[in-house]
């Protein structure tokens, strides 16, 4: 799962696509709606939440697409040629995204980070950090006031409808808060580990008082080697983990095997960089509960 660095010739059939797709009529353009883009559906579900009707909110990378494998599609570049606001969560979450807003020519689209300001899991010399701050309820509801804010500066007409819309969905947000941590103090406190193939759950775990083994595969990593799977099986039992849990857009064969390999619970589909394409969860708040009941019966 490398993250790409995108050639100069692949920039340039990107252009060359939106030019060809100029003379084409465009979905985003077929709405009366001011268009805001994103980068992926969680983030996509919670501005809608704020913005309503009184926008158009589109996601760059598909549900179930892995947002560090993304490669911008040439009616990626006219939807955001079209946009009024960009909003990236930022810390890494979207490398493509410099060269992209370039190539849109669109000199009034303004990008709000979303992330900005909070703090960041595994910020270091080295590493730009943990970008998965919407798994802590949180921080997605600060992410909730920036949207607030930016929506009703690019569009003040519509300022008290974005400001109750957001009123209405950080009561919900601090209710789901809440009721994550309720369902997780219903563990006993020694069962609270969890082993994920994604480096995803920090900020999940750090909120509502998880003990997070060392995860499968870190972001930028090839898939694990056999060593790295004998060294995880070893500490499985060692720590006594109970479950394993792999990720929605991940494939999990080498967790099941794993799983097999020392007789514990295997739970597929949490979902962390995509919504699910179930009414169960295709929304934000969907996804959070879901994620939570998964982890809660496994670790029972």
């Amino acid at each position: 799962m490398s993250r790409r660095r995108f050639p100069l010739a692949f920039w340039i059939i990107l252009l060359i696509g939106m030019i060809i797709l100029s003379g084409c009529g465009s979905s985003a353009a077929s709405s009366n709606q001011p268009i805001v883009t994103t980068s992926i559906s969680p983030l996509a579900d919670i501005i809608q939440q704020v913005g309503g009707d009184k926008i158009k909110v589109i996601h760059l990378v598909p549900v179930g697409g892995d947002p560090h494998e993304f490669e911008p599609r040439p009616e990626d570049v006219r939807n955001l040629a079209e946009s009024n606001l960009f909003f990236a969560n930022g810390v890494g979450e979207e490398l493509y995204l410099e060269k992209l807003i370039a190539n849109t020519g669109n000199q009034e689209l303004r990008t709000v980070v979303l992330s900005d300001g909070l703090p960041i899991i595994g910020r270091d010399q080295s590493s730009v950090g943990n970008p998965h701050l919407w798994l802590d309820v949180e921080n997605t509801m600060a992410y909730v006031n920036k949207i607030q804010a930016a929506l009703s500066a690019e569009f003040p007409q519509y300022q008290s409808y974005f400001e109750q819309n957001a009123a209405r969905y950080l009561q919900e947000l601090k209710n789901l808060d809440a009721w994550i941590q309720s369902q997780i103090s219903s563990i006993p406190p020694s069962e609270r580990k969890i082993v994920v193939f994604h480096d995803a759950w920090a900020y999940y775990a750090k909120r509502y008082n998880l003990t997070l083994v060392e995860p499968l595969l870190h972001s930028g990593e090839a898939e694990p080697s056999a060593q790295d799977l004998a060294q995880m099986l070893q500490l499985i039992k060692e720590q006594k983990i109970r479950a394993i849990f792999s990720e929605a857009g991940f494939n999990p064969k080498q967790v099941k095997q794993l799983a097999v390999d020392a007789g514990i619970k295997l739970t597929e589909n949490l979902y962390d960089d995509t919504l699910g394409a179930t009414p169960e969860t295709d929304t934000y708040l969907g996804m959070m509960r879901a994620n939570t009941i998964k982890i809660v019966e496994a670790l029972r």
